[in-house]
């Protein structure tokens, strides 16, 4: 089987793999940021140990998780203590990071502005998930078999393509379903589906590019037909399912999962988790789908899922939803854009679960290497815990910025309080309007497809939070001059990932917008026009 191009969430490959595989063979790797794990390559070893891992003691989480110091699960305290210091030094967009080992709950961390008691957005880990619902709904008899045609499953229209209705379950699944789709950058057809009133109907008008089963190509809108299908099967939408055979079983009691406008749950992406609950997701797998004495998920899908199913151009293999390391045995992730991941690897009986908002996990790598010292409880460590406690307190903190510039050129008052109405464009931008209130805030308001944005902007070096009123979600904006003509608005959405650049530049009465997203979902110009 031959394979095309990743999503951009997976073309770094494992957390773990890639250091180790930078380290020992750093002619092959080219990227700028790789480069900074070099750094760390002396102390990278895959942990050995000659004592076995502890047999499992039949726990699992009830309302919270039971907690450990690092070191009787054998974790070295001043090597986590490093992480902490290398996402101060480096300035890496992480959010949050759970490690458990042996059911214990060793790491709990929440880096500023995110926070403990919050949702954050999965991305595409929502893909491992509903796949993981497949599963359960196939071992209930919901669908004939993983060789079924799903196509007449989903519609009664025959297709335009007889390709089509030779797409199976098991196509969908392994993300080979010979569609026309995850060819072009920046995940078009994703965008292009959600602009519509009915995605189903967008995704099977497809065309088809070959025969179903020839090639991996990543295609979200394949995961959402997946959604449908288990609606059509089970007569239950995705996460009203989910919460009766899944979420409700692990004591997962607070999730959001938008719907399309059809009202089927978005299969490849948008699940919004506490991050100690993805940890469950991982646990669940790690005990081979079992969860406090019931099968959650037969083990026998757990141990298909994980297993390769299809290859891809990376150094992992794909299986149901899941991405298989190569290059360390039994490791596995769920995988999201932004640095959302699930990695679970049952060999060390450890599940790290990281959120982002433009995180590489690579970076994060040697340190949780060097941290896994033993299979063993580690002698006590006093200095290295309080090392590491004081190293979370203050993740969890403000921290102060270095001031921007905030003299505002004599254009500022000509733009200040004026909309742009903006050109057609796919991300349904329509209009933007820069609010400059004093020498240190500032309001932007963005008309939306779905509704108006008002992001707070700060002008002296540091965001201002707000909520967006769409959502009741946290966000954040800060911006600034940088040429007499042209401003920089950055706005963070925290918890749902994206951290947008956006460069006004004024011309008279036009506004040409250069627009980027931090984990390189965007890059897109945009221009508009004053309305007085």
């Amino acid at each position: 089987m031959t394979f095309v191009r990743l999503p951009r969430e997976a073309r770094w490959v494992s957390s773990l793999e890639m250091s180790g595989r930078l380290c020992r063979h750093p002619h092959r790797f080219i990227s700028a940021g790789m480069l900074l794990l070099l750094a760390a390559c002396a102390a990278f070893v895959v942990p050995r140990d000659d004592v076995p891992l502890r047999a499992p003691d039949g726990y699992f989480p009830g309302q919270v998780w039971r907690t450990s110091l690092p070191e009787s699960q054998g974790l070295d305290s001043h090597a986590l203590a490093d992480l902490f210091d290398a996402v101060e030094s480096q300035r890496l967009a992480i959010h949050s990071l759970q490690i458990v080992r042996y059911g214990y709950l060793v790491v709990d961390a929440y880096f500023y502005p995110f926070a403990a008691g919050r949702r954050h957005d999965v991305a595409s880990v929502t893909k491992s998930v509903t796949t993981t619902l497949i599963g359960q709904a196939l071992e209930q008899g919901a669908f004939p078999g993983l060789d079924a045609p799903v196509v007449p499953l989903l519609t009664s229209v025959a297709p335009d393509d007889p390709r089509k209705q030779r797409i199976t379950l098991r196509h969908l699944l392994t993300t080979s379903s010979g569609l026309d789709c995850g060819h072009a950058p920046y995940e078009r057809e994703m965008l292009e589906m959600t602009g519509t009133s009915h995605w189903i109907d967008y995704a099977l008008a497809l065309p088809m590019r070959e025969e179903p089963g020839q090639r991996f190509v990543y295609c979200s809108p394949g995961f959402h037909l997946l959604s449908a299908l288990l609606t059509r099967q089970t007569g239950r939408s995705a996460g009203a399912f989910a919460g009766t055979h899944l979420f409700g079983p692990l004591g997962i009691n607070d999730v959001v999962w938008p719907r399309d406008p059809d009202g089927f749950n978005q299969g490849a992406g948008d699940l919004q988790m506490h991050p100690p609950d993805m940890a469950r997701i991982g646990y669940l797998y790690l005990r081979q789908g079992e969860w406090a004495g019931q099968q959650v998920v037969p083990m026998r899908w757990v141990e298909q899922a994980t297993q390769r199913q299809v290859s891809t151009p990376s150094a992992q293999s794909y299986g149901y939803g899941w991405w298989i390391s190569q290059d360390i045995p039994g490791l596995y992730q769920a995988v999201g854009r932004g640095g959302q991941r699930i990695i679970v690897w049952p060999n060390k009986d450890i599940v790290v679960v990281t959120t982002g908002g433009g995180l590489d996990p690579g970076a994060l790598a040697p340190y949780l290497l060097r941290a896994l010292k033993s299979n063993a409880e580690l002698p006590p460590n006093p200095s290295g815990v309080a090392r590491l406690q004081e190293r979370i307190a203050a993740a969890a903190r403000p921290h102060a910025l270095a001031p921007a510039e905030t003299s505002a050129p004599g254009r500022a008052a000509a733009v200040s309080g004026v909309e742009y109405q903006l050109d057609a464009n796919p991300l349904g931008v329509r209009a933007i309007q820069l609010n400059l209130l004093d020498a240190a805030q500032a309001e932007a308001e963005i008309a939306l497809r779905d509704g108006q944005l008002t992001v707070p902007v700060g002008l002296n070096g540091a965001f201002r939070l707000g909520a967006d009123g769409r959502t009741g979600e946290l966000i954040a904006g800060r911006g600034g001059w940088v040429a007499a003509d042209e401003f920089l608005l950055e706005i963070d959405t925290i918890g749902r990932i994206n951290f947008f650049s956006v460069r006004l530049r004024f011309q008279g009465e036009t506004v040409r917008i250069r627009l980027t997203e931090r984990s390189g979902l965007i890059a897109t110009e945009l221009t508009g026009q004053a309305v007085r």
